[in-house]
């Protein structure tokens, strides 16, 4: 019985951990939210509201990434997750769209080049 006090006794405690994470989260102090966030894993390694918040005041998009993809493996259906991992795929496509366009351009330029080069040495 005592074990069962002790379960809920912690629950209020990880709530009240994340309701300060998310605090800090949006007053733009992400150091102090992700130690308290982590703070929450450490009591529970599953918790999905934690890794997501996690991801949000992550330091790089790698972290962030990680972070995502951990919320997808405790739930794969996670709408958040989800809708994250699409925003980068697209930004990802995006950004090879905007390689191929001026990678274009710059071969076209190069091509002219060559060929003015080729008309001039001709022509003398």
């Amino acid at each position: 019985m005592a074990t069962d006090l002790n379960e809920n006794s912690d629950s209020p405690n990880l709530e009240q951990l994340m309701q300060l994470g998310i605090q800090a989260a949006k007053s733009g102090n992400k150091q102090n939210a992700r130690m308290i966030f982590q703070q929450v894993l450490d009591g529970d390694k599953d918790n999905e509201r934690a890794w997501l918040w996690m991801a949000a005041v992550a330091e790089d998009p790698v972290e962030r990434l990680r972070y995502i993809k951990t919320v997808l493996r405790i739930n794969p259906s996670n709408p958040t997750a989800l809708r994250e991992l699409e925003q980068r795929k697209q930004q990802k496509e995006s950004s090879n769209s905007q390689v191929l366009v001026y990678g274009g351009i710059g071969l076209s330029i190069a091509l002219l080049l060559v060929a003015v080069t080729v008309v001039i040495l001709i022509a003398l």
